[in-house]
């Protein structure tokens, strides 16, 4: 029996994705941990604490979450918790000291975790693999205006997780690409593993059924699912519908699931608001907050297509929820989008952010049943292949493969 330490610093899997920090990599931490431990694996996650207290919860038999307190108590901005790090390394030297746990493998998630994870390897004298969900330099190049640039406090975090780890995995060959062409990791250390989707949470259902759970009428629906940040580039989607409804000739109501990530976040979100209404479509948009994971797949089989806008994207695992609800999705061909949605066959991809083309690519799907039918059966067979199981057992080569080689060269998972 394996037992893994997972580190997740910023971000529990406690909290639910749509809320402040927490996202894809919440859900890609949860359910990787779950099916692992289908496995036969045992995982401690490592997080940050936000009331000051240590606590422990079994998420999933043979799965803990830990939450060690580093910093003030409550809320930190992302940013200022680089400063907490070594205080957090030492709590989790102190639990795994006092249980008496030891750990064959170390998988951090994000930069500021990696961080942490090296120190934790080095001492333990344990492999250590990182998936970094998003890049700074991959960010930087695809800045929303007026967004800061990510700090050299990161970059040079970045890179130096980047040296440390033994395996590097990206979610998809752009990531691939860019560990080795930005940052110079040898390929031999990159290993490409896709996320996955809950097939039994995310799956194809009745329409209507799902529209009257919602109080929502037979007109065109578009839904977006994530949090609200200028990198989501949500302003498009609006800017779009404004297109939209004199085309179709009727009303088209957006629905924008999920709530602000951070003090940008909330001024995004005050920034929509005011968007919707100079483009005189407040009444079409409809900002529902943050909703459980669980409650998502009403929210993509309500609509008739989801819509994903954003600058830049590592990977994209509500565009892969929405196919494998059977909703085609209109986005933005960058980073992994361009892995999940087959542009033409299972949505459309726009090569630019001009909302008439986006506005286009709506107005072709809504108005064709035919093709918005084909559309939903190929998404739904393009995500089937997605599975956390096959995610887990791709790890769980790779975790032992490391333990009993300490060669990520010859490994051959």
């Amino acid at each position: 029996m394996r037992r893994i330490a997972v580190v997740s610093y910023h971000s529990s899997p406690l909290v639910e994705p749509g809320l402040g920090d927490a996202g894809g990599m919440s859900v890609y931490v949860r359910s990787v941990s779950q099916a692992l431990s289908k496995l036969g694996f045992r995982t401690d996650i490592f997080t940050r604490s936000d009331s000051g207290m240590l606590a422990m919860t079994e998420i999933f038999p043979g799965v803990r979450v830990i939450a060690v307190p580093a910093g003030p108590a409550g809320t930190v901005d992302k940013l200022s918790l680089t400063s907490h790090i070594s205080e957090f390394v030492s709590g989790i030297r102190a639990f795994a000291t006092s249980t008496r746990s030891v750990y064959d493998a170390i998988h951090s998630h994000y930069w500021q975790s990696g961080v942490a994870a090296a120190d934790l390897a080095a001492s333990w004298r344990v492999p250590l693999v990182h998936s970094n969900h998003t890049l700074a330099k991959v960010k930087n190049r695809h800045l929303p205006p007026g967004d800061p640039p990510e700090p050299d406090a990161r970059l040079r975090g970045e890179e130096r997780v980047i040296a440390a780890a033994e395996t590097l995995i990206a979610s998809t060959d752009d990531e691939w690409e860019h560990l080795a062409c930005l940052y110079g990791a040898n390929h031999d250390r990159i290993k490409t593993i896709y996320p996955g989707v809950d097939h039994a949470l995310f799956s194809p259902s009745d329409r209507a059924t799902a529209r009257r759970a919602l109080g929502l009428g037979e007109g065109p629906v578009l839904a977006y699912v994530g949090r609200i940040q200028p990198l989501k580039g949500l302003d498009l989607a609006l800017r779009a519908v404004e297109q939209l409804e004199p085309a179709l000739g009727e009303q088209v109501t957006l629905l924008v699931v999920g709530g602000a990530s951070g003090p940008a976040g909330e001024r995004e979100e005050k920034a929509l608001r005011s968007l919707a209404t100079s483009l005189g479509i407040a009444d079409s948009v409809r900002l529902e907050g943050p909703r459980p994971h669980a409650a998502t797949p009403t929210f993509y089989r309500a609509a008739d297509a989801v819509v994903v806008c954003s600058y830049s994207e590592s990977f994209g695992l509500s565009a892969l929820e929405a196919q494998a609800c059977g909703t085609p999705v209109v986005g933005t061909a960058v980073g992994g989008l361009k892995h999940i949605v087959v542009d033409g066959r299972s949505g459309f991809l726009c090569d630019s952010r001009d909302p008439s083309q986006f506005a286009g690519r709506l107005k072709t799907l809504l108005g064709d049943r035919d093709l918005a039918r084909s559309l939903s059966a190929h998404a739904v067979e393009g995500a089937a292949s997605f599975t956390w199981e096959r995610t887990a057992c791709e790890l769980a080569d790779l975790y032992e493969c490391l333990v009993t080689e300490r060669m990520p060269e010859a490994c051959t998972c």
